[in-house]
């Protein structure tokens, strides 16, 4: 039992150091070149992972996959103007895609940087020298000119098989000697004084424009503004006068109605009492008609008798006159009907 544990023990440390042994390791960033001791750099570019690495027969290489970055400092320049100015520049590269194992097939795996940056210390101090006085104080010419130095750099850098970024060629700084910045300082000071004084006078310039189109502006408010007033004033004064005729008419027509009306009235009233006159005549004429009636005498002799009141009286009753007027209706009626027989 024991034996048998030690047994597998022994094959589970195996199966664990010897692929540990027996390969290597290549990182993501990383592009793996294997050289064995009979048969060369191997044809491929071996990435991510673990590959096979035979110990005392085969050894692995390391190259960077990532981009690299290639400083320069006050890199000395001088154009065809005798002039000398100095440059920070930094050069953005990469190892083509699979062609690592060719820097090892060359020979080139510990100088291939030390070529890349001669190459391009060489190339740029030739390419960077058509900058004269004007172009590397633009910002737009001196872009211009450092993007037109990748083709040259990639068909020089082609035989170590790298090559330069688009866009990989950038210029972080400019510096001139001591006594040229002077001047140089004092050139754009000047020239930026005279721009300055351009666009005073400019200005000034169009200060008197605008002063002189306001008062134009000005004039023609002015004159716009007197019409507008004549205008106003002729339609007041015309609504005024419409206004004073409305105003007479009415009056007029007021007086006129109400002359109408009050005639109307008093004719009316004139009328109304005419009539009220001639209705009362014709009562009191047909009173008096029908009065003068048998019916007419009745009905008077009636509110006659109503109204009679007989005070105290003594009559003598032995007066032979007495029963003659007063013992019969007879008596009574011709009394109160004198016209009755």
């Amino acid at each position: 039992m024991i034996k048998a544990i030690q047994i597998c023990s022994a094959l589970f440390l195996a199966m664990i150091f010897i692929p540990m042994c027996t390969t290597t390791y290549i990182a993501p960033d990383e592009i793996g070149v294997r050289k064995a001791v009979f048969g060369g750099i191997d044809d491929e570019d071996f990435s991510q992972g673990r590959h096979l690495d035979l110990p005392f027969f085969q050894s692995f290489y390391r190259l960077p996959r990532q981009v690299q970055f290639l400083d320069f400092k006050a890199f000395p320049i001088r154009n065809n103007q005798t002039n000398q100015f100095f440059l920070d520049i930094t050069i953005i590269y990469e190892i083509v895609e699979g062609a690592g194992h060719k820097i090892g097939q060359e020979g080139l795996l510990n100088t291939w940087q030390v070529k890349v940056k001669s190459v391009c210390e060489g190339l740029l101090r030739v390419h960077l020298a058509q900058l004269d006085n004007e172009s590397i104080l633009n910002t737009d010419d001196r872009i211009r000119v450092a993007k037109s130095a990748v083709e040259p750099l990639n068909a020089q850098l082609a035989q170590y098989h790298v090559r330069v970024r688009q866009d990989g060629v950038i210029i972080r700084q400019i510096r001139f000697e001591a006594g040229y910045e002077s001047r140089l300082q004092a050139q754009q000071q000047l020239g930026v004084q005279a721009r300055l004084d351009g666009a005073k006078e400019k200005e000034s310039e169009a200060r008197m424009e605008t002063d002189t189109v306001k008062k134009g502006i000005d004039k023609d408010v002015a004159v716009e503004e007197q019409e507008w007033n004549k205008t106003i004033a002729d339609l007041r004064n015309g609504w005024e006068v419409k206004t004073a005729t409305v105003r007479a008419e009415a009056q007029i027509y007021e007086r006129r109605v109400r002359a109408e009306a009050d005639a109307h009235y008093d004719k009316s009233v004139a009328q109304g009492e005419r009539a009220i006159a001639e209705a009362r005549a014709l009562g009191e004429r047909l009173k008096t008609e029908s009065l003068n009636t048998k019916a007419g005498r009745t009905y008077s002799a009636i509110l006659a008798a109503r109204n009679f009141k007989l005070g105290s009286i003594r009559l003598n009753s032995s007066n032979p006159e007495f029963l003659h007027r007063f013992a019969s209706m007879g008596a009574w009626r011709r009394f109160f009907l004198s016209d009755e027989r």
